[in-house]
């Protein structure tokens, strides 16, 4: 019977948790006005790892601004094991999730951070390959930070003031046109 009732105490501070974690990202997304939670197709993350396989398979690390649920980096890690790949993410349940789901299935060459991307960048925190899969308003912040990086990778929305210097279409679906827009400088 007591074992009954620990299992019902775990329960409910887990939904409590969860409960806390959700309120707090759609707090964020309401007021920071950020873009929700999307995560990247598999068609998507294919694209991605086959630019970085074609063309910059000699680069050291990248970096997933705004990493939401973590398959980017996974997928990006498990393909390249060499290569050092973070996540960076402000909202707190999917950081939870990606960081949880790494620490139980890796891969090793991976990490997570919780926090916000533009300002870690703007602190000093750089990569060889930066990709991006936000929303408008991110892309405006992170523009005069891209110079930074050897390689941006954005996918759906182009860098404001910036011309790439190769652009892919990818597949069209219920989202309209999926587009991957390569920057290099």
């Amino acid at each position: 019977m007591l074992y009954i009732y620990l299992a019902l105490i775990i329960v409910e501070l887990f939904l409590l948790v969860f409960v806390i974690l959700f309120s707090i990202e759609v707090g964020i997304t309401l007021f920071r006005r950020t873009a929700p939670q999307l995560p990247s197709q598999k068609k998507l993350r294919d694209a991605v790892i086959g630019e970085i396989n074609s063309c910059y398979p000699n680069e050291h690390t990248i970096m997933d601004i705004g990493s939401g649920w973590g398959g980017m980096v996974r997928r990006i890690a498990r393909k390249f094991p060499k290569m050092r790949v973070t996540g960076i993410e402000l909202m707190p349940l999917a950081f939870c999730c990606s960081w949880l789901s790494w620490l139980i299935l890796g891969p090793k060459n991976a990490r997570f951070m919780m926090g916000n991307a533009i300002k870690c960048i703007s602190n000093g925190m750089s990569a060889d390959i930066a990709i991006c899969y936000s929303g408008t308003s991110l892309m405006k912040e992170f523009a005069p930070l891209a110079d930074k990086f050897k390689i941006v990778l954005a996918l759906d929305f182009p860098l404001p003031g910036h011309v790439p210097v190769r652009t892919i279409k990818l597949h069209k679906d219920h989202l309209g046109q999926h587009m991957l827009y390569v920057y290099s400088r």
